[in-house]
C-alpha cells in the first residue's frame, strides 16, 4: 500500500494534491447526505413521487444504503487518525505549518502557471500582488481552533449515527439523524477558506458558510429537479 506523500513540508503540488483528496471526501460526504434525505423528503411529502419511487422499490431501498455507506466511508476518512492516512487533520496541521505556500510569491507562481504567463509579469498581476494580503503562522491558528471542536464532537455524531444504520436499525427520527449531520457545514468552509488564500489572497472567515449554503440549495434543486422528473 502506497504510503502517504508527508505533509511536514510539502511542495506546493503536493499540498493541493492532498487538498484535493480532502475536498473530494467532503464534497462526497455532503452530497450523499443531502441527496439522501432531499429524496427522502420529497417521498414523505409528495404522493405521485411516493408512487415514482414504488414502482421499484428494491432499487430505490439500495440507493439509500449506497448513499448512507458513501456518506460513512468519506466522512471517515476525513477524520481518520491512521499515521499512513490523509485526513482534515493533517492538512490543517500542514496549513499552519506552512505560510509560505500562501505567500505573495506563492500566489504570483500559482498565478502565472494557471494563466501560462511566460516573461514579465502583466500589469494586471502586477497590480493584483501589490494589494494582495499574506498570513503570518498566527492567521492560520484559526483552523485548528475551528476544527478542533468538530473533532471532539465526531465520536458523538458519527459513531452514534454509524451504529444506528449499520448495527441496531433504531427508531430514531430522520429529523434528528438530520440535524447531526448538518454540524459538517464547517468542512466546506474550511476548504473554501484555504482555497481562497490561496487563490485569492482573502483573509480566511469560518464564520460565513455562504458558499456552503449555496452551493447545497443548489444541489438539493437539482436532486429534486431529477426526480420529479422521472416518469
Amino acid at each position: 500500500m502506497r504510503q502517504p506523500t508527508s505533509l511536514v513540508n510539502p511542495t506546493e503540488d503536493e499540498y493541493w494534491r492532498i487538498y484535493d483528496l480532502i475536498r473530494g471526501d467532503v464534497e462526497a460526504a455532503i452530497k450523499s447526505n443531502r441527496v439522501y434525505f432531499t429524496v427522502n423528503n420529497l417521498v414523505v411529502e409528495d404522493r405521485k413521487i411516493q408512487d415514482k419511487i414504488n414502482r421499484a422499490p428494491e432499487f430505490w431501498q439500495l440507493n439509500a444504503y449506497a448513499l448512507q455507506t458513501t456518506f460513512f466511508i468519506a466522512f471517515g476518512r476525513l477524520f481518520d487518525v491512521r499515521c499512513n492516512a490523509h485526513s482534515v487533520l493533517k492538512l490543517v496541521d500542514a496549513t499552519i505549518a506552512n505560510p509560505q505556500l500562501f505567500s505573495k510569491s506563492a500566489l504570483r507562481a500559482r498565478k502565472r502557471k494557471a494563466s501560462n504567463i511566460h516573461g514579465a509579469d502583466p500589469e494586471w498581476l502586477v497590480i493584483y500582488l501589490a494589494d494582495a494580503w499574506q498570513p503570518a503562522t498566527a492567521d492560520l491558528a484559526p483552523f485548528k481552533s475551528a476544527l478542533e471542536p468538530h473533532y471532539r464532537k465526531f465520536k458523538d455524531i458519527y459513531q452514534p449515527i454509524r451504529h444506528l444504520f449499520f448495527a441496531h436499525r433504531g427508531m430514531e427520527r430522520d429529523t434528528e439523524i438530520f440535524e447531526r449531520f448538518q454540524k459538517t457545514n464547517v468542512l466546506h468552509t474550511l476548504l473554501w477558506a484555504i482555497w481562497q488564500m490561496g487563490w485569492n489572497a482573502k483573509r480566511p472567515d469560518l464564520t460565513d458558510f455562504s458558499d456552503y449554503d449555496g452551493w447545497v440549495k443548489g444541489l438539493n434543486a437539482k436532486t429534486e429537479k431529477f426526480i420529479r422528473q422521472l416518469p
